[in-house]
């Protein structure tokens, strides 16, 4: 009874073991990424309707390292349009051993008729393996990813005139953020400036109906009007600043004129100072001449007072002396 028993336990252990060496073998996922050109909005991937969507997608053998996978098919499963976007590799699967990595790219066109405008698209990422590489080959395991948990972004793809739409707004918010609080000095510009808001907004009231060949109309007679104004702008402050140039040299010449008036009143100041001095000079001269003439005078009544003098003193002299006559 034991010996039954014990042999079957020992079948159910070489089953369980033989079972895990034959079992699937898992791909560990380690990057998934959608490549340019997309817009990236929102955790959502826009793709342009019409151009080519392409992602890469790298996997990595993790398994026992007897077992090789051979990758035959990469497939995003947008399950929500019942369509597949595959790298199919049936024909030349590609080998990973254990441990091995391998970069996958999966490329398909982004048609509009198929993800159509307004709806984020979710997907399942798959990837199936067969057991070997040549001859006969059936599909021994694969492996469901959800979208949530590769941390992939949404899937969309909006129609030409959107993404055209979209490019142009973003220029007129370019504008928008740089000018909106400037310093107009021109009417026409702030009508001008103006103006371009009103007509983002009807280009909104257009986009949000769908209607993005109106929108993009709109959006693009905005930003014509920024334009515009920075023109009107340019023009107004370049006469602005001809005209303060015109003023500031008209003054620059009658201060110059002013400055030369100035200068030929100094210089008659000067003449006439000049005359005065020689004037001056003349008088001094004349002066000293009266000076010396006077001190000539001065010195000939000396000598007169003295000669006269001498002459009185000896004719009392000879009186006192004069011989007295015979009486």
């Amino acid at each position: 009874m034991k010996k039954p028993i014990v042999m079957l336990l020992v079948f159910v252990l070489i089953s369980a073991i033989s079972m895990a060496m034959i079992s699937p073998a898992r791909a560990a996922f380690n990057l998934g990424d959608w490549r340019p050109p997309y817009v990236s909005k929102d955790s959502i991937v826009i793709y342009e309707d019409g151009t080519t969507a392409s992602s890469i997608v790298g996997l990595s053998n993790d398994v026992h390292p007897v077992i090789t996978m051979n990758v035959s098919k990469i497939i995003f499963e947008f399950y929500q349009i019942g369509k597949n976007k595959t790298l199919d590799l049936s024909a030349n699967p590609y080998q990973l051993q254990h441990d091995q990595q391998g970069i996958f790219t999966v490329s398909f066109t982004a048609d509009g008729t198929e993800f159509y405008s307004g709806i984020q698209f979710d997907y399942n990422l798959i990837i199936e393996w067969v057991n070997a590489t040549t001859g006969p080959k059936k599909v021994v395991g694969s492996w469901e990813y959800p979208r949530w948990w590769t941390g992939m972004p949404a899937f969309e793809v909006y129609p030409v005139a959107r993404v055209d739409a979209d490019d142009s707004v973003e220029k007129y918010y370019s504008y928008y953020d740089y000018y909106w609080w400037y310093s107009w000095q021109s009417i026409l510009a702030q009508q001008k400036s103006t103006q371009a808001v009103i007509e983002k907004d009807l280009g909104d009231t257009y986009y949000d109906r769908g209607d993005y060949a109106s929108a993009l109309t709109k959006y693009d007679l905005a930003n014509t009007l920024w334009e515009e104004a920075l023109a009107a702008e340019k023009d107004w402050r370049s006469k602005d600043e001809t005209a303060d140039l015109n003023q500031s040299l008209t003054l620059s010449e009658a201060q110059l004129t002013t400055a030369k008036a100035s200068m030929k009143e100094a210089d008659a100041a000067v003449i006439e100072a000049n005359a005065a001095m020689m004037t001056a000079n003349a008088t001094k001269i004349q002066a000293d001449a009266a000076l010396v003439n006077a001190y000539g005078w001065y010195f000939i009544g000396i000598g007169f007072a003295i000669g006269w003098t001498l002459m009185g003193i000896g004719v009392i002299i000879y009186s006192w002396r004069r011989p007295k006559p015979p009486v």
